[in-house]
């Protein structure tokens, strides 16, 4: 068994990988927590530029000869133990943990709060976070995306509670000790990780039978009614035996109100987003704030403060009478809740640019896109974004254009972002709404399409 992780007597740590959104934030709570911390990436981004806007030192590439006083060494998963920077830490005597052992330290350094599922635990993290300090109350966070709000995906706090995501992907919750946790929703996802569905399913019931406290789940999920029936959880959902019960949601002028009943609690809650997915995900929220002790009037009063995070539903730019909105969904699931929460605005039509994430995921995934993409009235489909993946034999982004095409949906395959852009340009009209879906670079036609709409006659 392996000894606990601490980072008492840690002075200097180096990050590898420092512009990824996990990792870039826990580079600014460990610097806030008093350590001397360094970060590198392969490339340049605004999240590394953050880190060193805080007094980060932080570089592109690699430099081992950097490495000679570091203590700990921090990697993400995806960092091979041959990096150049990790052998020569190691060489100098420092420890090398990953992501998940670093995420160990602190949660059993601080009380934490743990938000997890396939879909929606960065929306729920943030949202919890809004509610406490609507409350007056100055939670720890780390957010899997950047808080419009704070500007930023993390914070130390004043107060003793941490609030943060509890990722499934690499098995990384598993390392986590929560007092409480979050489940909205278990399908299959990671699977190049966990290769079958029941073993994903295992590890969100262990993670959950080792939480101290409660866990709320939504029960209108069939993957969380199957772990409802192995773990002790207090549910929530449309569904008539959920304990929480959202009824009469509706979406108008971009926000969604429902009425919520449950112990204590019987009211309208409102948040400043669309669709069905965000009530349920504050339902849970307030749901588990409730379940801790937090007064249930002051959580919803600030739910609805609720500004969003970055690339969930975040709309760009409204030019010409075209609205344009940057989603990171990038799964069936979170594709089919977008494009609904789209359609209940009121707009002419609802375009769907998308981009496939990793070869492994559009494997895995592939026809599965065709209906929740066919939904929308134009869609566009770029080729795959790898993020790192090597290519796979007859995968591509026309994958998923045929299964679109094949549920009858009007769609083109574009093969670059450049002639996606072009598409739009010229196909986009007063009225429109134009979705940005992927988590990849396909949020960077969101200006260049605004300068073009600027530019109609």
């Amino acid at each position: 068994m392996s000894r606990p992780r601490t980072l008492a007597g840690i002075e200097r740590i180096h990050i590898v990988g420092a512009g990824g959104a996990g990792m870039s934030g826990l580079g600014k709570l460990l610097a806030s927590l008093g350590h001397q911390v360094s970060g590198s990436d392969l490339k340049p981004s605004p999240r590394l530029d953050g880190l060193t806007d805080l007094g980060i030192a932080t570089w592109v590439g690699h430099r081992p000869e950097e490495m000679g006083s570091v203590d700990l060494i921090v990697t993400s998963s995806a960092v091979p133990s041959i990096d150049a920077e990790v052998v020569a830490a190691q060489a100098a005597g420092a420890e090398w943990w990953e992501r998940p052992e670093l995420l160990d330290a602190l949660t059993r350094q601080m009380p934490a709060i743990g938000f997890t599922g396939t879909h929606g635990k960065t929306t729920s993290t943030a949202l919890a976070v809004t509610a406490l300090r609507g409350l007056g109350l100055d939670p720890s966070f780390l957010v899997g995306g950047q808080m419009v709000e704070f500007n930023t995906g993390a914070h130390l706090g004043a107060d003793d509670v941490f609030i943060l995501e509890a990722d499934e992907a690499f098995g990384t919750f598993r390392k986590l000790h929560l007092d409480s946790l979050l489940v909205t929703n278990i399908e299959a996802d990671h699977l190049d990780y966990y290769e079958t569905v029941s073993a994903l399913e295992e590890a969100f019931a262990l993670v959950a039978r080792r939480v101290s406290g409660p866990v709320v789940a939504c029960i209108d999920d069939p993957g969380v009614r199957r772990l409802a029936a192995r773990v002790d959880v207090t549910s929530y959902g449309t569904d008539p035996d959920a304990m929480w019960r959202l009824s009469d949601i509706a979406s108008v002028h971009g926000t969604v109100r429902f009425n919520l009943a449950g112990p204590g609690y019987s009211g309208q809650v409102s948040v400043p987003k669309p669709g069905e997915h965000i009530a349920r995900n504050a339902a849970g929220v307030v749901a588990l704030l409730g379940s801790l002790g937090y007064d249930l009037d002051g959580i919803v009063a600030g739910l609805a403060g609720f500004s969003g995070v970055r690339r969930r539903f975040e709309v760009r730019s409204r030019v010409a009478d075209v609205t344009v909105v940057d989603d990171y969904a990038h799964h069936p699931t979170e594709i089919a809740a977008t494009i609904a929460a789209g359609r209940q605005g009121g707009w002419r039509r609802v375009w769907a640019v998308f981009q496939p994430h990793r070869y492994t995921r559009t494997a895995e995934h592939g026809p599965a896109f065709g209906e929740p993409l066919a939904i929308a009235d134009k869609v566009i489909v770029t080729d795959v974004y790898s993020a790192g993946e090597p290519p796979m034999p007859g995968v591509s982004g026309r994958l998923v254009a045929e299964s679109v095409q094949a549920a009858g949906g009007d769609v083109e395959f574009a093969g670059d972002l450049e002639s996606a852009g072009e598409l739009l340009a010229s196909g986009v009209e007063p009225g429109d709404l134009v979705l940005l879906l992927g988590a990849g670079d396909v949020n960077s036609l969101a200006e260049p399409l605004a300068l073009a709409l600027e530019e109609r006659p």
